[in-house]
């Protein structure tokens, strides 16, 4: 019996390690119904697609999910880049400023983009 407390130990270990993996870490940003809405937008482009993509845009925007409480990188510049193709271009303008403002790592592309939109 006495050889059998280090098994023992060893599995109890190897148990707790295991479930202590299972924990999940909380997601920084909530990307909500965006991939499924981007990917309809990408297979089957309609105006009801673009419609709910725009949806899901505001709704990121204005109601940010996930631990930092901000809207997930890039989606604030593909917002802003469709309304500048839909010929609103100072909503456009403004949106991509705060993706440089939220995400300054983005800056060289975003102002590239800029001069050559503008």
């Amino acid at each position: 019996m006495r050889h059998l407390y280090p098994v023992r130990g060893v599995l109890c270990a190897l148990g707790a390690l295991l479930l202590s993996s299972c924990a999940t870490t909380p997601s920084l940003y909530g990307w909500g119904n965006y991939e499924a809405t981007s990917y309809a937008v990408a297979k089957t482009p309609s105006e009801q697609n673009l419609q709910r993509l725009i949806q899901v845009y505001e709704e990121l925007i204005t109601h940010p999910k996930g631990t930092r409480q901000l809207p997930p990188p890039g989606i604030c510049a593909e917002y802003g880049y469709l309304l500048i193709k839909q010929g609103k271009p100072e909503e456009g303008r403004k949106l991509l400023e705060r993706e440089i403002a939220l995400y300054p790592e983005s800056s060289i592309f975003i102002q590239t983009l800029l001069k050559r939109l503008f």
